[in-house]
């Protein structure tokens, strides 16, 4: 027997589908995700819009806020999950039987809806796991699993749905990101369905998003982004300053995280009024979810799991220098590091 036909027990079974249906209606359902959204949101909006309409013809419509602005991101938006609309403002909610948030909560922070909805569906695999989701009538938070997309997988794998080869294109590649290629918070779960996805992928369609062109600004930003990088011990802490894309901090800190020798990385970078936090841990180090927690405090917003995660604070009234100079010194407490910082270059 090979691997690919190797079956891992499935948690959804057909009372969790008799729930989301219900919670769904008739349609149309808005789905939603984080803001600037990355690879396993965009990946995990479009396999709930395909499950809804080929299990119960329910048509939905995904919006997403903010900016998709790395390169492979904005590739895969384009090619693979075109489907998302953009808008920084939500439609009337009243308009659709249902509101799914996807990749996020409500109460994270990080997305334009904050309160709980009468039919309101979240799936979601990020820590922790907000006090409102109490009150969310169809909720599927699972902080053990590596992305929001495997779980999706699995709802599919319940109806006894596959996806084409370009959701299934996307949704392996929301995997691999979220995972840095199932070497990050994977689950079991994670390492099936990457592999049957592997078998239903377009191979060119994916060369054309992981090898998307980069432009000079990306380079300046990146040589800047190294430049401001300070090696404290054995963790890193990068200023970034103004960023044209507020998921670079996070691009970066995933560079930096694989210096020699370092078991941490925190990149800090200012965003049209907000500060953006990204942090990352070495595999089988300390948990940058609940890292995270320590570093950013209210009235900021932070959220992660495994390797990874990231947090947002709005700049009303702070003394950004004082701000990012605590936010510095909380890090560096929580990693037990006094070493003053030297330049990386």
């Amino acid at each position: 027997m090979t691997t690919l036909n190797i079956r891992l027990p499935n948690p959804i079974n057909q009372a969790h589908m008799e729930a989301l249906h219900n919670v769904a209606g008739n349609g149309p359902v808005l789905i939603l995700t984080h803001d600037n959204p990355d690879p396993d949101a965009l990946a995990s909006g479009k396999a709930l819009s395909f499950l809804l309409k080929e299990a119960w013809g329910i048509p939905s419509r995904l919006i997403y806020s903010g900016l998709v602005a790395r390169a492979e991101n904005q590739a895969m938006l384009n090619l693979l999950t075109p489907e998302w609309e953009f808008s920084d403002t939500l439609p009337n909610l009243k308009d659709f039987s249902a509101v799914a948030q996807v990749d996020t909560q409500p109460g994270a922070g990080n997305n334009r809806l904050n309160t709980i909805q009468p039919a309101h569906i979240v799936i979601d695999h990020h820590n922790p796991v907000r006090e409102m989701m109490e009150s969310v009538p169809f909720a599927d938070v699972r902080t053990n699993i590596g992305a929001t997309v495997t779980m999706l997988y699995q709802y599919l794998d319940a109806a006894h749905l596959q996806p084409d080869s370009f959701l299934a294109t996307a949704m392996f590649y929301g995997l691999k990101t979220d995972t840095r290629g199932l070497s990050r918070g994977v689950s079991s779960a994670d390492e099936a369905a990457f592999v049957r996805l592997l078998h239903r992928l377009n191979q060119q369609e994916l060369s054309r998003v992981e090898l998307a062109s980069l432009n000079q600004d990306y380079f300046r930003a990146f040589s800047r982004g190294l430049h401001a990088a300070r090696i404290h011990g054995q963790t890193v802490i990068s200023r970034l300053g103004y960023i044209k894309q507020p998921d670079f901090a996070a691009e970066m800190a995933d560079i930096l995280i694989r210096l020699h020798d370092i078991h941490a990385v925190l990149c800090l970078g200012l965003h049209e009024g907000t500060l953006h936090v990204s942090l990352r841990t070495e595999p089988m180090g300390q948990d940058a979810g609940l890292i995270i927690q320590q570093v950013v405090i209210k009235p900021g917003k932070a959220g992660g799991h495994g390797t990874m995660a990231g947090g947002q604070i709005t700049l009303e009234g702070e003394e950004i220098e004082q701000l990012i100079a605590s936010i510095e010194h909380r890090f560096l407490n929580a990693l037990g590091e006094s070493h003053e910082g030297v330049d990386l270059l």
